[in-house]
């Protein structure tokens, strides 16, 4: 009897261990919702965002912020239109210092080219003055993220005198 009772123990022990140490892999999430239909990043975007990894205060109002959008309206305006047909067109709107060392607001030729989608990953791919430029932007939803690990942007001096600063940033698109 006791043979019996230890080997439904001994049964049981090693069932509760066979069970509990089964590997179960999670199901890819890209498998799940996070590849992108092509036909649902068609659209236009609207840049939402410009975030600084080091605050400006570029409207000299003694308020510094990490996103430039409220700091100058020179960014209003920019958008990306990405056509179902696999091409687009952006606007290229921004901030610069003047020979005169003030800021200024720039607006260069609108720029069209081609894209392409991998998974969550938005290529746009265009020329410019003779130099094919690629841009890589993370999708999610009805936003587009566009990562720069160290770029320039405008920035001031303590006693409010214009300047490139070293930084990474981000700009945010939203459809």
């Amino acid at each position: 009897m006791k043979t019996i009772k230890f080997s439904h123990v001994v049964l049981a022990v090693i069932s509760f261990f066979s069970i509990s140490s089964c590997n179960i892999e999670p199901v890819d999430p890209d498998l799940l919702g996070n590849l992108i239909n092509p036909a649902s990043v068609a659209g236009t975007y609207r840049m939402t965002a410009f975030n600084t990894g080091i605050p400006t205060d570029l409207n000299n109002d003694g308020i510094s912020s990490t996103n430039q959008m409220l700091e100058t309206t020179c960014f209003n305006g920019n958008i990306i239109v990405i056509n179902p047909d696999g091409t687009f067109t952006a606007t290229s709107k921004g901030v610069e210092i003047s020979p005169s060392t003030s800021i200024t607001c720039y607006s260069d030729p609108d720029y069209s080219g081609t894209w392409t989608l991998n998974a969550t990953v938005l290529k746009l791919t265009y020329v410019d003055a003779g130099v094919i430029v690629e841009n890589l932007f993370s999708v999610s939803g009805n936003t587009l993220l566009y990562s720069v690990p160290q770029g320039q942007i405008v920035g001031t001096t303590s006693t409010d005198v214009p300047i490139y600063l070293t930084t990474s940033f981000n700009i945010i698109y939203t459809k």
